[in-house]
Order: C-alpha cells, then structure tokens, then sequence
C-alpha cells in the first residue's frame, strides 16, 4: 500500500484529510494550533512514514503524537518520507464495547478503459483496550492490526475483540440502527468510487493496463480497504492494500474466500472468454456478493 498515493488522491476530495511533509507543513502546523485551542481533549495525529524503498507493512511505520513538538525535524522531513492525519474519533459502543475498531471492505477491479469496480462486504474488529482517556496514545487502544503486531505490542489478547466480525454484528455492537447502517455502506461505496475515479488516469497510463486495454485481455484486480466508522457515521480510509493476505482464517476468511469465488463467476472465468465490449453486462448480470461502485466511468449513486 502506497500511503502517500492515497493522501495525494484523498486530498483532492477532502484537503484536510492528510499533510504531506514538507510540502504541507505551513497548513499542518495551523490546523494543529486550531484544533489545539477548540478541543477540550487534545487531538491526537497520526504520524506515517512511507516511501517506496522503505517496505513499512503491519502498522510499522507508524505513531502518535499529540503536538508539533513531536514532528520530525526539517532534515528528516525533506525525504518526503513523512505524512500526518489527524486522528479521528470513532463511532463506538457502550460499556466494554467502548473501543476503537477497523473495518474491511475488499474490492475488485474488472477494467480500467473504462473503469469498472465493485465492493464486497464489510467486516469489523476492535482494538485490544477500551478508551483511556488518561492515556489517549496507549497503542493497545488504538491500534487494530492483527494478532501478531498486537503481541509485539504487549497488548492482552481477547478473541471476544481481535476476531472479525460481520456488519450486522458489528453495528449491533456500536449501537447504529438500520437506516443509519445503510446510508454508511452508500457513503463508503461512493467515497471507494471516488477515490478510484480520481486514480484513474495514472492506472490508465500505467504501461501494463495501456497493453492490457489494447489487446482486449481480461484482468482483475483484487484490494481490501481498510477503514473506520467516524462519529458522524462517515467512512474514513486508512489505507488501500493492492496485494492484500490470502489466506485469512475465521470469518474474515470466510468472506474473503467467498469473494474470490463469486469475483470469478462475475467475470465468467469458467466461460469461453467473453468480447471485452460484453463484460460490463456480463458483470452486472452475475453480481453474487459483489456491489457496482463505478460501472464504465460513471459513479453509482446508491
């Protein structure tokens, strides 16, 4: 996952999402004195490292500071190595389900001349400690990678929060209702589809995707976002992992092999191969699980 790409992409849609250092440094350091003299509790941001030669995976990379007196000195942050969000409060539920969380989406795309991209279910997890607010940057409350980066972190592992979770049990747990469980999984979809609009002439110009659109080849490309429910019932993404792990276990395994499967029978795998002019019909007439997010260029509404 390429943070710094998504920042770039997110930023035209939201220019408060993230600041890329050193470029945004004079914006950053305004929005953290603002955000310092409105909150009654201070606001926590994130601070990413990323660069395409440093590999940063599983959460590595990352941390979080609670003032500009925690930035990386001017040197370090002429790398362009350096970006920062701040870090949103989650929607969460009552008593012990007073945690922070992740959720998961994976998606494919089938074309990008034109583009064509669909979504598939949503997952939740939540973190390993509940909210302290006397110790707001406490990593076992905040972070909610997996089993293994949460034992590096000294984090008490319970299988009741570190498991994944389906949508409906996840809502139930953060207490939505039906209606507002609905209008998020449109928001989330649009704002998906917006951001893999917004990519799209950098992957058309892509020297592999010219060729592929070229020949009239079929490929597909499988992703998993990897995002948040804001306490406004917004989505917020984290990141967009292009080569996410294949071999999950549990129900988020359960999901993913499911996907596979139905992605493959969307895009008539097991059929003599289908004229390039033909397949968003075919695609659209073999859904399954999947969800259109942008069918031929054009954003899908609902």
């Amino acid at each position: 996952c390429n943070k710094r790409d998504l920042c770039l992409l997110m930023k035209e849609i939201d220019p408060n999402y993230c600041f890329s250092l050193p470029d945004d440094r004079d914006r950053l350091l305004e929005n953290m004195r603002v955000a310092e003299g409105q909150s009654l509790k201070p606001q926590l941001w994130v601070l990413k490292e990323d660069y395409p030669d440093k590999h940063l995976h599983m959460g590595s990379g990352v941390r979080f500071i609670k003032s500009e007196m925690e930035l990386p000195n001017k040197q370090d942050q002429s790398s362009g190595a350096f970006l920062v969000q701040p870090l949103v409060n989650h929607k969460m539920g009552s008593d012990t389900w007073k945690r922070r969380h992740e959720l998961r989406m994976y998606v494919c795309v089938t074309s990008t001349t034109p583009l064509r991209a669909y979504t598939y279910t949503v997952t939740g997890t939540f973190a390993s400690a509940q909210i302290d607010d006397a110790n707001p940057v406490d990593p076992c409350s905040i972070d909610t990678h997996g089993i293994l980066v949460r034992r590096e972190l000294g984090c008490q592992i319970n299988n009741t929060f570190s498991s994944y979770y389906s949508f409906d049990d996840f809502s139930k747990y953060v207490e939505i209702t039906e209606s507002e469980k609905q209008n998020f999984l449109t928001a989330t979809n649009r704002l998906i589809g917006k951001v893999l609009l917004q990519s799209q002439p950098k992957i058309q110009n892509h020297t592999v995707n010219k060729g592929i659109a070229t020949s009239g080849a079929a490929c597909f490309s499988f992703l998993r976002v990897d995002f948040a429910m804001t306490e406004a019932i917004e989505p917020y993404i984290y990141e967009i992992n292009e080569f996410p792990f294949a071999n999950e276990k549990g129900h988020l395994g359960d999901v993913q092999r499911k996907a596979y499967r139905e992605l493959f029978q969307m895009i008539g795998l097991d059929q003599v191969p289908i004229v390039s002019s033909e397949r968003s019909k075919y695609e659209m007439d073999h859904l399954g699980g999947w969800s259109p997010v942008v069918i031929d260029d054009v954003l899908i509404n609902k």
